[in-house]
């Protein structure tokens, strides 16, 4: 009678080996899959803020919203440090910004939480709250995800005040923009603050490894003026000065651009 031979070591290791490069080649395109699927998700999201956005600006005769409102303890204050890079104003920490303001328009909440960002309900910002800084005034139903800010090198308050010598902070215009369909209006962030510029371009995220902008397989989305939302590779932002339009660039993140995350090369 024949006898079933057994497997020997040696071709247990080829096996085994054989199975481990197979996984190593299949695992990074399931994960690739999965990482479009959620960019589709996120995209969605921006177009559905999009839409909230447009009847926004309508409403108020063509005035995008600010990143942040005043409020009873957050008066307009006007530029208060003109000569960094970035705006500084009395409004940071204020309990109204942009997502406040168009949350009226929108269906419900969940569109301002990107299923990629793994930074979503961080604690952080300048009221120290769990997601969007301005959650510590608000009841939990009401709280806000991290995951989309404004393009704080145009849209941020305090821009005309700190960098264009006006007196006080204000909303920016449609009859301002010169090209919309290239100024970049919402972000993927990472942060709970409600606008990140071009001045966050070189730095990282807040595990210190990653960049401060979501990303999807490389490569984040972007909402823009008109309001139409796309993928676009980080340093083509810069190449097609998406973060100013026509105005001169203070923020200097452009020029760093050897510095971004190596995720966005």
């Amino acid at each position: 009678m024949s006898r079933s031979r057994a497997f020997t070591l040696i071709e247990l290791l080829t096996v085994i080996a054989i199975i481990v490069v197979l996984a190593a080649l299949i695992f990074p395109v399931f994960s690739r899959a999965r990482e479009s699927a959620r960019m589709t998700q996120c995209l969605s999201n921006l177009r559905q803020i999009g839409v909230g956005v447009a009847m926004y600006v309508e409403d108020w005769d063509g005035a995008y919203p600010m990143s942040r409102f005043p409020d009873a303890t957050h008066p307009l204050t006007g530029c208060m440090n003109p000569g960094q890079n970035y705006p500084v104003d009395g409004l940071h920490g204020t309990s109204v910004n942009w997502k406040r303001a168009v949350t009226p328009y929108l269906r419900n909440y969940a569109v301002f939480r990107c299923p990629s960002n793994a930074h979503a309900l961080d604690r952080g910002g300048y009221n120290d709250a769990i997601g969007d800084e301005a959650n510590a005034y608000y009841a939990q139903a009401q709280w806000l995800a991290n995951s989309y800010a404004t393009n704080g090198s145009f849209f941020h308050e305090a821009v005309p005040a700190c960098w264009y010598g006006e007196p006080w902070e204000r909303a920016r215009y449609a009859h301002e923009i010169e090209a919309p369909a290239n100024l970049i209006f919402l972000l993927e962030s990472r942060f709970s603050y409600p606008d990140l510029g071009g001045w966050y371009i070189p730095q990282r995220g807040p595990d210190g490894r990653e960049g401060p902008f979501q990303s999807h397989n490389g490569m984040p989305n972007w909402l823009f003026a008109d309001l139409h939302a796309k993928r676009v590779k980080l340093a083509a932002t810069c190449v097609l000065h998406m973060w100013t339009d026509r105005y001169v660039d203070r923020a200097g993140g452009c020029e760093r651009l050897d510095e971004m995350a190596e995720a966005y090369r």
